[in-house]
């Protein structure tokens, strides 16, 4: 295939909204986003079922008397690098993906650093973004005026999957509570964490699609699931160890505050337990966390408190719904047993 055409990239320094890496990053995500193609995405093996619908009489690495084939290997090629938007062949691959990406969200490893988990396939809709992928696209999002790095649009021009790239901040917890009762999928990018592959990624066309993705979410995940994922956010600070992660988070009366003590009883009342994992050599490390200690003298205001606070109410709701559920379901059973 022809090499992509070498594009500039305007950077700001002594910025301090945003930093040069923020920048960086933010804009070589977007490029990627506004320059896929079939190509990147269209990989098929083979010898499996899909394989077989897209090469033909191709499929096969083998000829008829069990040669290697080269002539097969350089069809296959050829097909994959001349699919266009809206051929048979990439709707054929698209369908598989789109199909796999319930599963793939409901399999969510705890591990950010494993190349096979969070797929940039599984978060964003994969389609021609030309004139639909936008940087700091303002819009309204249930009455707040959220600005994302990165807006991607469905086909009707509307807001659908976004990305935030964090640094030096973290997003405010009414920003996140926004995201997570939306329908939008939602992706989160350390830069420090993903310009390194970026970096190499970004020299030439690739026959795959994705960047590093530490926390996301589609719009249909489960909110509960949407919540924690956004904790793990808001924690990455208490993560001090190469490649930490969080495995485990439990909600807890905080440990030092005491109702008696007239010095802690108007501290902080809500802790937090958390399990993580960071690789040490070959093995890995699992560590377990009381963040009461760190989390006493934080206020009301902060994004996780509020975030906390938000968890134990949507679950406090979650339960009363389903007792309630649960004893409409026996009373139901009752009436039929009756009948």
């Amino acid at each position: 295939m022809e090499p992509l055409p070498i594009t500039p990239m305007h950077i700001d320094v002594y910025n301090v909204e945003e930093s040069p890496l923020h920048q960086i990053v933010k804009k070589l995500i977007y490029k990627k986003i506004l320059d896929l193609e079939p190509y990147n995405f269209n990989y098929v093996s083979g010898g499996s079922d899909l394989g077989k619908s897209i090469y033909g009489i191709y499929t096969g690495s083998y000829d008829v008397n069990d040669k290697y084939s080269q002539h097969n290997e350089d069809k296959r090629k050829e097909i994959r690098e001349t699919m266009k938007w809206g051929d048979i062949t990439t709707n054929t691959i698209l369908e598989s993906i789109h199909n796999k990406i319930d599963v793939e969200d409901e399999q969510y490893d705890p591990n950010p650093f494993d190349g096979r988990c969070r797929r940039a396939t599984t978060y964003i809709p994969i389609r021609s973004y030309q004139d639909k992928v936008f940087m700091e696209h303002a819009f309204f999002l249930d009455g707040l005026r959220i600005i994302p790095d990165i807006t991607l649009m469905d086909e009707n021009g509307k807001p659908e999957t976004v990305i935030e790239i964090l640094y030096t901040s973290l997003p405010k917890a009414d920003k996140l509570i926004k995201l997570i009762e939306s329908n939008l999928n939602v992706i989160f990018v350390f830069a420090d964490q993903a310009i390194e592959e970026l970096s190499m990624d970004m020299t030439c066309r690739r026959a795959s699609f994705g960047f590093p993705i530490r926390e996301a979410w589609l719009g249909f995940t489960n909110k509960k699931e949407k919540i924690s994922r956004a904790v793990n956010i808001l924690l990455q600070k208490k993560m001090y160890k190469d490649k930490e992660y969080i495995t485990h988070k439990e909600v807890i009366t905080n440990t030092e505050w005491n109702p008696h003590n007239r010095w802690k009883k108007n501290r902080m009342d809500i802790g937090l337990r958390i399990i993580t994992r960071h690789p040490l050599g070959r093995e890995l490390i699992e560590d377990k966390h009381n963040l009461s200690h760190s989390m006493i003298q934080m206020k009301e205001t902060s994004s996780l408190i509020i975030l906390l606070r938000y968890l134990h109410k949507y679950t406090k709701e979650e339960k009363t719904i389903n007792k309630e559920e649960k004893w409409v379901g026996e009373n139901m059973s009752i009436g039929m047993q009756n009948t």
